[in-house]
C-alpha cells in the first residue's frame, strides 16, 4: 500500500535524481531494506530506535496526505493535505483501523492500476529525445527516494514482489516520458496518462489516490504513535505531520522522508552492530546506508537529524518505568 500511495511523487523525485536508473534503485533500495536487521534491541537503545522511526512514518503521512492533494485538488493542495492529516488523525485518536479485508481490496485495486498503466506505456509508442537524466551515481539518491515506501513483511517474497512492482512501473514511466519530463512534473501520474492518451481515466486516477493514501497514511500515523496514549499522542503526531505538509513542497517532502527513512535502518544497523558487533549483515547494511545518504541534499539530511532528535524526546517519556 506505501508503495501505491507514494509513487504519485516519488516517480518525479526519482527520476530527478536517478534518471535512467530508477528501476535499478528499486532493487538496491529492496536489498536495504531487507538486509537491515530486525532483532530485538537492549532497553537502553530503544529511546534512539524508536525515535528514528517515529519520525521516519510521521513523515510517510505528510508524503501520502501530500499525494492526495495533488492528485485531487492541486489548486488547494495544502489545505487538502492538512485534511487529509486532520481525517487519519481523527480516525487513530478514536482507536479506528482499516480492517483487514479492505486492505487486501485496496492492494488488489493498487496491483490491477499498476498492470493496467505498464500496458498503457508499452502499447503507445513514446516520443523521442527526452534526454539521458543523471548518471550511474544517481542510482544511490533514487534508491534512498524509494527506501520509504518499501516494507519487509513475512515472507520475504512480499518485499521481492513489491520492488519488482516499482521497478516495472518506474521502467514503463520513463519508457513513455523519458526521465527529464517525468523529473519536472508534480503530478508524473497524471502526464503519463496525457502521454498515452487517458485524460478520460484523470478522475479515476485521482480516486485510485485517495484510496491509496487516505489508508495509508492512517497505517503510517498509527505506526509513528506507537505506545503513546491516545489521543494526545495522535495529535502531537498529526500536528508534526500537518506542519510538514504546509512547510514542505511534495518533492521536498519526499526527500525528508526518504533521509528520515534511511537514516532510520542506518541507526538500527549500528544499534544491532553495538549489541552484536560481529552481525555482518549489520556491517553490510550501515554501509549501504551510509552511501545512500552521502547522495541526498545536506539541508534534508539536517531537518532529518533535528526530526530525529524530536522523535527521541516523544518516545523517552513512554520508556520510563512508573513509579
Amino acid at each position: 500500500m506505501r508503495l501505491g500511495a507514494g509513487l504519485g511523487i516519488a516517480l518525479a523525485v526519482g527520476a530527478a535524481v536517478g534518471g535512467w536508473w530508477l528501476p535499478a534503485a528499486a532493487a538496491l533500495a529492496g536489498v536495504l531494506v531487507w538486509l537491515t536487521p530486525r532483532a530485538e534491541l537492549p532497553p537502553r537503545m530503544t529511546p534512539l530506535a524508536d525515535g528514528a522511526r517515529l519520525m521516519a512514518r510521521l513523515a510517510l503521512v505528510t508524503v501520502f496526505a501530500s499525494v492526495v492533494a495533488v492528485y485531487l485538488l492541486p489548486q488547494y493542495r495544502v489545505p487538502a493535505a492538512v485534511a487529509v492529516v486532520l481525517v487519519v488523525t481523527v480516525v487513530d485518536a478514536f482507536g479506528l483501523a482499516l480492517p483487514r479485508f479492505l486492505r487486501g481490496w485496496v492492494v488488489g485495486i493498487l496491483l490491477v492500476a499498476a498492470a493496467g498503466l505498464v500496458a498503457l506505456c508499452l502499447a503507445i509508442s513514446p516520443e523521442r529525445g527526452m534526454g539521458a537524466g543523471p548518471g550511474v551515481t544517481g542510482l544511490f539518491a533514487a534508491a534512498a527516494v524509494l527506501v520509504p515506501l518499501l516494507e519487509r513483511r513475512k515472507p520475504d517474497r512480499w518485499l521481492a514482489g513489491v520492488v519488482v512492482v516499482a521497478a516495472a512501473v518506474s521502467a514503463a514511466a520513463l519508457y513513455q516520458l523519458g526521465p527529464l519530463r517525468m523529473a519536472l512534473s508534480d503530478a508524473p501520474l497524471d502526464d503519463l496518462l496525457a502521454a498515452v492518451d487517458g485524460q478520460a481515466i484523470t478522475p479515476l486516477l485521482a480516486g485510485v489516490m485517495v484510496i491509496a493514501g487516505v489508508p495509508a497514511a492512517l497505517g503510517a500515523l498509527t505506526e509513528a504513535r506507537g505506545e503513546l496514549p491516545r489521543p494526545w499522542g495522535s495529535v502531537v503526531c498529526g500536528l508534526l505531520a500537518a506542519a510538514g505538509a504546509v512547510l514542505l513542497e511534495p518533492g521536498q517532502a519526499m526527500l525528508v522522508a526518504a533521509a528520515l527513512a534511511v537514516a532510520e535502518l542506518l541507526v538500527r544497523s549500528l544499534l544491532t552492530l553495538v549489541a552484536r558487533w560481529r552481525d555482518v549483515r549489520s556491517v553490510v547494511s550501515a554501509a549501504l546506508a551510509i552511501t545512500l545518504l552521502a547522495w541526498l541534499p545536506p539541508m534534508d539530511l539536517l531537518i532529518a537529524v533535528a526530526a530525529i532528535a524530536v522523535g527521541v524526546l516523544l518516545r523517552r517519556p513512554a520508556r520510563t518505568p512508573a513509579r
